[in-house]
C-alpha cells in the first residue's frame, strides 16, 4: 500500500505512507468526510462479519466509535496477528479479546490517539 500513496502535494512517502505525519498534513489541510466523523466520533458499532461492516477488533479498540486511524496508530504488535482478519467467533473463543485490550492499553493506556 505505501508505495501508491503520496503526500497531500504530491511528494511520495517512501516508508512513511501510514505514518501519523502524512496523515496529521492531509487533515490540516481538509478535513474528508471520515475525519468530520472521528471528529464527532459518530457511532460505529460492530454489525456482524459483514463485508459492508468494520470487524469486531476494530469496534473494540475505538470503543464503538468512528476512527479515521491507521497505520502509525495501531502498533505493529497488534497489527502482526492480523486482529481485522478475525471473525468475531473466534475471537470470542480464543481469548483474543482480551489479549487485544491489553495491547492497545500498553500503547495508548487511557488516552486516545484521535485526541492529538
Amino acid at each position: 500500500m505505501q508505495e501508491h500513496i503520496s503526500w497531500p502535494r504530491g511528494h511520495f512517502l517512501e516508508d512513511e505512507a501510514l505514518g501519523d505525519t502524512a496523515q496529521s498534513m492531509r487533515r490540516r489541510e481538509r478535513l474528508s468526510d471520515q475525519d468530520q466523523k472521528e471528529k464527532r466520533r459518530d457511532p460505529l458499532p460492530f454489525g456482524g462479519d459483514r463485508e459492508l461492516y468494520p470487524p469486531l477488533a476494530w469496534t473494540l479498540i475505538w470503543r464503538g466509535t468512528y476512527s479515521n486511524l491507521y497505520g502509525y496508530y495501531v502498533e505493529d504488535t497488534i497489527r502482526r496477528w492480523g486482529y481485522i482478519m478475525w471473525d468475531a467467533e473466534r475471537l470470542e473463543y480464543a481469548g483474543a479479546k482480551e489479549v487485544l485490550a491489553q495491547q492497545w492499553e500498553s500503547s495508548w493506556g487511557n488516552s486516545d490517539p484521535r485526541d492529538d
